[in-house]
């Protein structure tokens, strides 16, 4: 074929009007090359990035370790200079006989002497002075700002102060909480409480020494360096210095964790509550801020401090240097492309025009001539088979056009669709109401771009939760629209209705009218009491749901199902009702997932999707887990039929203080009235049911005394319980410090023999275990320990 005469041309201008410079080849191989080098760069930045990163953090956590003791070990020199002062005062108390002002005045001279110090308190119980009186002062530095004050002459009682009879019964000191003190010139507190006993071991009162918190906290400052970060804890987890306003003396770390949602400071909440050291890195989910933190005990005080130092101020300057290394490495791989590019130019000048032809042909310029046709080359080769192609292609890219218009448009209103029917699906919601909290957690996958499934949840009435699951007949387009319809007319049947059937009746009336299509929807409606855990459920034609109860048996609901809605007018409903209760989770679906095929064309089937839901920790990982294991079943067979899983799960509200909780054991039988009023009140704040109270009350009276006639040793620590509420349980553990007996040993008794023959004991801890879902004994650390499980029983609706 004729070469056609071209004009020729410059080859910049020749590839500027044929192909972008970014798509040239010229342009790809400076950027290969210009990539390459910068890999190379990247690799050595990165290798010497990591390394230093590595000693820098290193030498960061051993430096945060080394100032987390030093200021624990100040601290602790501190407070040990307070016992000190106090414990000299008692030791000349006990080697000299002092009257009621030598005393005083020994105390003053104390304190004047201990500038960590403000006041102090001797109290001495009667009959221990020369006069027999009783003496409680408090002995004040005015220079400090604090007052002398006879409590006596006050009236103040001190007998009935709790921290009074703790310290009378303590066999060490013990720092008391922080505490704010108007007396004090109106700063924040803390006491160390010292038991007084004389030669013979005879408690006869206490010392208690006052130190400013500041006092404390004011060693801390040194600490708070750039990205340091510093707080101190109380023996009881009260929060005395901390860095973010407002938290200092507002909170215990266990409910600052709770309140400001610091999961991640869990951990070092576990190690102060056992007075043990920890270092652990730990990310601040609210900044996205990763720290290294230290907590070191300081001393035996029950004092804790936390010391923390932020990744981002370990690492700032050598993410700098970093940075600066990049922008050289880049700088060096650019000027290398585009010395590639410059020889580049002299090899691709004949490819450059004939791409230029070719963009001309792309822009529809048909009669544009083809350079190089009569090289024999692969040049030539390819300007001819470009001539060859011209009226092809031209033909070819007028329908290609209009196809792909046509495409785009119908895509683009699949994509619009697809979007407003999920928008109209509500996201999943928690719930809470008194005792109890509610997850609701929802997941559709339609079978094309929209489907006919669908799920909703309203809130109407007082604590009322109605929700619906849905499957309309067929799908796409047709399914969806009517899809629609059906939601909005549930939606407003549930606000005007009083119960599942009413509502589905109703919906069925609206429903059927106008339904030329002749479509229709099987439906599942029921409502939550979120108070009580009410269940109400109907069904019109649609899958009962299951019920996972708190022991991990499931319940399939037994519940007829009456005519899908869209046919006709009816309200032949049943419903069915039923209670969740703490640990529960009640599990709908759609019949997507239950018929999904396998590429064997076998169905899922509900025995998969009982066994998916028996695994589920809550009612998120039960929707994901069973949408995992039907992909997993499928195997990539393609998905016949939209899918909908729909679960609510029912838990305990936290109560305030927490679990377990403490009660304190007395060691009179005649007291032990006082136990069973804590038990009732803390089980009560729970939401416990009252025969489950008291269930709990004989079991604990029949324990503790049977333990107080033949197993705890004497004192008031010779018994301990700890009571929880979890999962629907309550949890009573009874600990002992008397000789190893396991009590659940004796075989259960011969309740039909004669009374006269049976042998003495064994109907206690047979009650025991009446009334009980478990009992177990263990022997730890020269303990007895006895566990007793309740299923907890919830208010009735």
């Amino acid at each position: 074929m004729d070469a056609t005469p071209v004009q020729a041309a410059e080859p910049g201008l020749q590839a500027d009007a044929g192909v972008p410079w970014h798509a040239s080849l010229r342009t790809r191989l400076m950027l290969w090359v210009g990539l390459l080098l910068a890999l190379l760069l990247l690799a050595a930045i990165a290798t010497a990035f990591y390394a230093a990163r590595s000693r820098i953090v290193a030498d960061a956590e051993a430096r945060t370790r080394f100032e987390a003791q030093q200021a624990a070990d100040r601290l602790d020199a501190t407070m040990r200079s307070v016992r000190i002062s106090g414990e000299s005062l008692i030791d000349l108390g006990n080697r000299v006989e002092l009257g009621r002002e030598q005393l005083l005045a020994a105390m003053e001279a104390m304190l004047d002497a201990n500038p960590g110090t403000v006041g102090g308190l001797v109290a001495l119980e009667p009959g221990v002075l020369a006069d027999r009186g009783r003496l409680a002062y408090y002995v004040g530095i005015a220079a400090r700002g604090v007052p002398d004050r006879d409590l006596l002459a006050d009236g103040y009682d001190l007998v009935g102060r709790e921290w009074y009879q703790r310290t009378l019964q303590a066999t060490s000191p013990w720092w008391s909480e922080p505490y704010f003190s108007e007396t004090a010139g109106g700063r924040y507190m803390t006491t160390l409480n010292l038991p007084l006993r004389n030669r013979e071991a005879k408690r006869i009162g206490m010392v208690s020494l006052d130190v400013p918190v500041q006092a404390l906290s004011s060693s801390l400052e040194s600490l708070r360096s750039l990205g340091q970060r510093t707080s101190l804890f109380a023996p009881a987890g009260t929060i005395a210095v901390h860095p973010e306003k407002g938290v200092a003396f507002a909170h215990t770390l266990s409910g600052y964790i709770q309140r400001a949602g610091r999961g991640d400071l869990a951990p070092m909440e576990a190690a102060r509550a056992q007075g043990r050291a920890l270092q652990f890195t730990h990310a601040d989910a609210r900044s996205g801020t990763t720290r290294f933190s230290v907590l070191q005990p300081v001393g035996d005080s029950g004092w804790s401090l936390q010391l923390s130092l932020g990744r981002d101020a370990m690492l700032a300057d050598l993410e700098q240097a970093t940075r600066m290394l990049g922008l050289i490495g880049a700088l060096v791989a650019l000027l290398a492309a585009l010395a590639v590019l410059r020889l580049a130019r002299r090899i691709t000048v004949p490819l450059t025009e004939l791409t230029a032809s070719a963009g001309h042909f792309a822009n529809g310029e048909f009669d544009w001539p083809v350079p190089h046709d009569a090289r024999g080359d692969e040049v030539g080769v390819m300007a001819r088979a470009l001539e060859r192609a011209r009226d092809s292609i031209r033909l070819q890219l007028d329908q290609i056009g209009r196809y792909a218009a046509e495409q785009q448009k119908l895509q683009s209103e699949l994509d619009i669709a697809r979007n407003i029917q999920r928008s109209m699906l509500p996201r999943d919601r928690d719930f809470a109401d008194g005792s109890r909290r509610y997850r609701l957690q929802a997941r559709l996958e339609p079978a094309k771009a929209v489907g006919g499934d669908f799920h909703g949840h309203f809130l109407h009435g007082d604590g009322q939760l109605w929700f619906v699951v849905g499957d309309v007949s067929d799908k796409g387009v047709p399914a969806a629209l009517f899809m629609v319809r059906a939601l909005t007319v549930l939606e407003v049947a549930t606000a005007a209705g009083d119960a599942p059937d009413r509502v589905l009746a109703d919906a069925a009336r609206h429903l059927a009218e106008g339904n030329d299509a002749c479509m229709f929807a099987t439906v599942l409606c029921g409502v939550l009491d979120l108070a009580s855990g009410g269940l109400a459920i109907a069904s019109a034609g649609h899958d009962a749901p299951l019920l996972r109860h708190a022991d991990g048996r499931i319940e399939a609901i037994v519940l007829e199902s009456g005519p899908a809605l869209g046919f006709e007018a009816g309200d032949d409903y049943q419903v069915w009702h039923g209670r969740l209760q703490p640990g529960d989770l009640l599990f709908a679906w759609t019949d997507g997932v239950t018929e999904a095929l396998d590429r064997d064309d076998r169905a899922f089937g509900e025995e998969r999707l009982g066994a998916a839901l028996q695994v589920a920790q809550d009612a998120a990982d039960a929707c994901d887990g069973l949408l995992r294991a039907v992909h997993g079943f499928a195997d990539g067979a393609p998905q016949s039929d939209d899918i909908t899983v729909f679960a609510i799960d029912c838990a305990s509200a936290p109560v305030a203080g927490g679990w377990p909780r403490h009660l304190r054991v007395p060691d009179q039988r005649d007291r032990l009235p006082g136990l069973q009023q804590a038990l009732a009140s803390t089980l009560g704040e729970a939401g416990i049911e009252p025969r489950r109270i008291h269930d709990a009350q004989v079991i604990v009276e029949e324990l503790v005394c049977n333990l107080m006639d033949h197993g705890a040793a004497a004192g008031v620590d010779a018994l301990v319980l700890a009571v929880a509420v979890d999962a629907g349980r309550v949890v009573l553990d009874i600990r002992d410090n008397g000789a190893a007996y396991d009590p659940l040993a004796h075989p259960p008794p011969d309740l039909e023999a004669d009374i006269a023959q049976r042998p003495i004991g064994g109907l206690g801890i047979h009650l025991v275990r009446e009334l009980s879902q478990d009992v177990q004994y263990r022997r730890q650390d020269g303990w007895n320990a006895l566990r007793v499980v309740l299923d907890a029983i919830l208010p009735p609706s």
